[in-house]
C-alpha cells in the first residue's frame, strides 16, 4: 500500500508566525485575525511552501499563547479562503492551487440547468491609488486621501470572462495596497473586508445598463471589438448603512443567467430544482 509524502513545515516556520503574529499585536484586529494574516503573510513570503503541513492546532496554540477556538477559527478562515487544505486524518496544509471565490453576492452564474452555480476565479490586474472624479465618488462620498482601486478579472468556469473594478475610501482601506497579489486573487472581498478591516458587508444594491464595451476591457475579457455588454454599478454597505465600496463590473454578451439579488449567502433560499 502506497503512503502519501509529508512535507512538514520547517521548525523555523513555526518561530516566523510567532513574530508575525506579535507584530500584528500592534494592530486593534481580534487574536483570530491576526493569527489569519500572520500565517497568510508566512505563506506568501514562502516561509510555509505549497504542500507543506502545519504544526496541530494544539502546538500553535500554545506557541503562540491563544486559545485551541481562537487557532481553529483563523485556520477555518484560511481554508474557506483557499490558503489551506485539510486532508483528514493527515492535518492541515498549504493549499496548492487556486480555489473558486465562495459565497459570492455579485458573480453568480448559472449553468444552463438553472441550478448550479459555475465556479468563478478572479485575477487582480491593477491596483492604485486614485482621486479622479466617477460616480465612486458620489456612491462613497469624498476623501481626502483619494479611492483604492482595484481592477480584476473573473474568469467564470473557464467559460466567460467579466470584468470587475472596485473602488474604496482609502482613508480606512488603503492597507489593501500592502497586500500581495496572491492574497487578493481568487478572494471574497466582503470577507476580506470584514477579517481585516471589521467592516462586514450587509447590503448591496446596484443599477445596470447595456452599453458598449471599451477596447481596452474588451481585450482583457475576450470581447469581440465593437460588442455591446451589461455594466452593472454596485454599492455595498457596512454599519450604519455607510457606503464601503463601489463595483463597477462588466459582463460579455452571454447565454449563462447571472443571479442579481445581492442576498447574503446565508440569507438565500435553497435553489428550487427542476420537478420541485
Amino acid at each position: 500500500m502506497l503512503e502519501r509524502a509529508v512535507h512538514p513545515s520547517p521548525p523555523s516556520a513555526l518561530a516566523g508566525i510567532v513574530t508575525r503574529f506579535e507584530a500584528h499585536g500592534r494592530t486593534p484586529l481580534p487574536k483570530h485575525a491576526r493569527l489569519r494574516a500572520a500565517l497568510a503573510d508566512a505563506i506568501e513570503a514562502g516561509e510555509l511552501p505549497l504542500g507543506a503541513r502545519l504544526a496541530g492546532e494544539r502546538e500553535l496554540s500554545e506557541a503562540l499563547g491563544v486559545s485551541l477556538g481562537t487557532t481553529q477559527k483563523a485556520l477555518g478562515h484560511l481554508v474557506a479562503d483557499g490558503f489551506l487544505v485539510r486532508r483528514h486524518g493527515d492535518g492541515t496544509f498549504v493549499a496548492s492551487g487556486r480555489r473558486p471565490v465562495g459565497a459570492s453576492w455579485h458573480y453568480r452564474f448559472y449553468d444552463r440547468d438553472g441550478v448550479t452555480e459555475l465556479p468563478v476565479y478572479t485575477t487582480i490586474l491593477e491596483r492604485a491609488i486614485v482621486d479622479d472624479d466617477g460616480p465612486w465618488v458620489a456612491a462613497l462620498g469624498p476623501d481626502p486621501k483619494g479611492y483604492v482601486r482595484l481592477v480584476r478579472r473573473a474568469d467564470v468556469a473557464d467559460r466567460l470572462r467579466c470584468y470587475g473594478e472596485i473602488h474604496l475610501p482609502a482613508s480606512r482601506f488603503q492597507r489593501l495596497m500592502r497586500f500581495s497579489e496572491q492574497r487578493l486573487n481568487d478572494v471574497n472581498y466582503k470577507r476580506l473586508l470584514e477579517q481585516e478591516f471589521a467592516a462586514p458587508t450587509l447590503s448591496a444594491e446596484g443599477r445596470a445598463w447595456t452599453r458598449p464595451i471599451a477596447p481596452r476591457v474588451a481585450r482583457l475579457i475576450g470581447a469581440a471589438p465593437g460588442a455591446w455588454g451589461m455594466e452593472i454599478h454596485i454599492t455595498a454597505h457596512s454599519i450604519g448603512h455607510r457606503a464601503i465600496t463601489f463595483q463597477r463590473m462588466i459582463v460579455p454578451p452571454t447565454d449563462y443567467a447571472l443571479r442579481v439579488d445581492y442576498v447574503a449567502p446565508s440569507e438565500r433560499p435553497a435553489p428550487r430544482r427542476r420537478g420541485a
